[in-house]
């Protein structure tokens, strides 16, 4: 929306205003008036008098698409709204690309990606010179797994733009889904040359090399990022899980304590620790780290099944069966007969395990309270004597 008046927006809409007092069905006005009131963020104002533009000429697509634009603004759940005016303003101008522009915004919005790979499809039609269409195009390909025509896509906009590091990253990702390794390497390191600042550029560099199983490459792409990032969780837990596909447990355990450390309840580190921890067989830290995974992450089976486990080596089986018992819920849910089988056996062991235990704390307290009972009698006799 732009404002066509040389005035400020306040003097520009008072213009406005005052030729609508004199030419009351004058569409093109009301729409100004509309562009001018979402300038000042009145936006309900503005929707009102883009409707009235709309009620008396349906047929101007400015209006529509104006409308679009501030519904837009008011946030993702108006994006429905919005695309059914961006369709309109189509059907009126069905080669606007500013109005292309603004529906695939919209299909973004609402997760509707094929769609907008549809909208971009058309504009690289439109206005193919313009990277930025071609490098959209690539990225939504790329997450629909496209690879091929991602990988034409990025290729077109680094003709158009060289120095484009987001193209150079993602096309490294588009290369290795296709495990040309090779290639993919050759294209995330040109993006670090481009820009060595950029993060993202180091982490699919690690990335690719560890799919290449490159691990000693991977780990030092990642110290770079970590460099750039000390902050960055993400980056100490692909780090713990590259010490972990060397053997080097340890260390993996090492950085993916720093990784839960940074982020309380980061899901994908607390359960690569958790499992690491059992490999150790260090039961005590991974009950600790699966407890800590469960509150967060409640409809997984196999996480209550870890942490039963944790708790039978360290014979706590009264929690162990109430986690197999939550894993056998959940395993039936998904459908996973053998699983569900296998944990009502574990459960079962633990219950009765359980109960044994339950009985010789019983006991135990049974005899503490005699033993009390008898000092006490004991200390009474002896004061009588004295």
């Amino acid at each position: 929306m732009c404002n066509e008046y040389m005035d400020s927006p306040e003097e520009a809409l008072a213009t406005v205003e005052a030729h609508l007092l004199e030419n009351p069905d004058d569409a093109s006005a009301w729409n100004m008036k509309g562009v001018l009131q979402a300038q000042k963020e009145h936006f309900g104002d503005a929707l009102r008098s883009f409707d009235r533009a709309i009620s008396l000429d349906p047929g101007l697509s400015a209006a529509h698409s104006n409308k679009g634009r501030v519904l837009m603004a008011l946030g993702p759940e108006k994006a429905s709204e919005a695309l059914r005016s961006f369709e309109t303003a189509l059907k009126l101008n069905p080669d606007d690309v500013r109005i292309l522009h603004d529906k695939a915004l919209s299909l973004r919005a609402l997760g509707r990606s094929e769609a907008e790979l549809e909208c971009y499809k058309r504009l690289s039609e439109l206005v193919g010179a313009e990277w930025g269409v071609w490098l959209r195009k690539g990225d939504i390909e790329l997450e629909l797994g496209l690879f091929d025509s991602a990988l034409n896509s990025f290729d077109r906009a680094l003709e158009l733009k060289e120095d484009l590091t987001s193209a150079y990253v993602h096309k490294a990702i588009a290369l290795t889904m296709l495990e040309q390794f090779g290639e993919a390497l050759k294209s995330a390191k040109k993006a670090t040359k481009i820009d060595p600042r950029n993060i993202e550029a180091w982490l699919i560099l690690g990335d690719v090399n560890i799919r290449a199983e490159k691990y000693k490459a991977a780990m030092k792409a990642l110290e770079r990022a970590s460099d750039l990032d000390p902050t960055d969780a993400s980056v100490q837990n692909t780090m713990g899980m590259v010490c972990y596909k060397q053997g080097r447990l340890k260390d993996a355990v090492r950085y993916l304590r720093l990784a839960v450390g940074r982020r309380r309840n980061y899901t994908t580190a607390l359960r690569n620790l958790g499992l690491i921890l059992m490999e150790l067989e260090e039961w005590s830290e991974a009950k600790e780290v699966l407890t800590r995974l469960s509150s967060v992450v409640t409809d997984d089976p196999d996480v209550y099944d870890a942490l039963a486990t944790a708790h039978a080596r360290m014979d706590y089986f009264c929690p162990a069966h109430e986690a197999w018992e939550k894993a056998r819920k959940l395993y039936k849910r998904k459908g996973n007969q053998n699983d569900a089988e296998r944990v009502t056996v574990l459960g079962r062991a633990a219950r009765i395990n359980c109960s044994r235990q339950k009985k010789a704390l019983k006991e135990k307290k049974e005899r503490e309270k005699m033993q009390r009972r008898f000092s006490n009698r004991h200390a009474l006799r002896r004061k009588k004597m004295k």
